[in-house]
């Protein structure tokens, strides 16, 4: 397999989760922006990935574009490490429930705000979106995940799963974006930040 990313972009999660599985990959480091060979602009990686965008996984002759599909991928080709609850199951509806939330709500107002820092062209950035609506928006969507996952050691059910990369690696974002987040998941990322295999996957993203 080969995996397409870029440091601590949506790409991370996937990284993260190909060392939680031990899958046998190679990891190819994009350079952001750039149409050279190596970038995700380029002909090669966009027949790939049309919108120049990371992560990829690709897999034969499988190509899989958006990350949480990759984590569920990942974790359907390594069963042993149980890290998505089973088809038909009650941790498996909380499991989907909680990446899609993560996905539709918890997200979005961070990409809005990469991309209007930085990742569309200037003449079509609203710099009072950055100011007012993103922070109301992550406020509100904190809220709900504060209920959605309650008490909860992992973001579902009683162990480890892909839902916990998606959901620390979405506070991790925010973090960086300085996003005003409850102590209770900063505690909570912090813990999951603390496994191996995360440590591992920095090391392979060059942090």
């Amino acid at each position: 397999m080969q995996l397409y990313g870029m440091g601590l972009s949506r790409s991370f999660r996937t990284l993260w989760a190909a060392e939680e599985t031990g899958a046998n990959y190679d990891y190819i480091e994009l350079d952001f922006g750039s149409s050279g060979d190596n970038g995700p602009q380029s002909k090669h990686y966009k027949k790939l990935n049309p919108q120049g965008k990371v992560p990829t996984l690709v897999d034969g002759e499988l190509v899989i574009c958006e990350s949480a599909a990759i984590l569920n991928y990942l974790a359907a080709k390594a069963p042993q490490h149980n890290l998505m609850p089973k088809d038909g199951t009650a941790d498996r509806a909380r499991y989907d429930e909680m990446c899609f939330f993560i996905l539709s709500e918890l997200e979005q107002p961070l990409w809005t705000t990469g991309k209007h820092k930085f990742a569309i062209p200037e003449q079509y950035r609203v710099p009072e979106i950055l100011t007012k609506t993103t922070a109301f928006e992550f406020a509100k969507a904190q809220s709900a995940l504060l209920a959605l996952k309650s008490d909860r050691k992992y973001a579902v059910g009683e162990y480890f799963t892909m839902a916990d990369i998606l959901l620390a690696q979405t506070l991790g974002w925010a973090q960086r974006f300085e996003f005003s987040i409850d102590d209770s998941l900063l505690e909570y990322k912090e813990r999951m930040t603390k496994r191996d295999a995360f440590a591992r996957a920095m090391k392979k993203a060059g942090k």
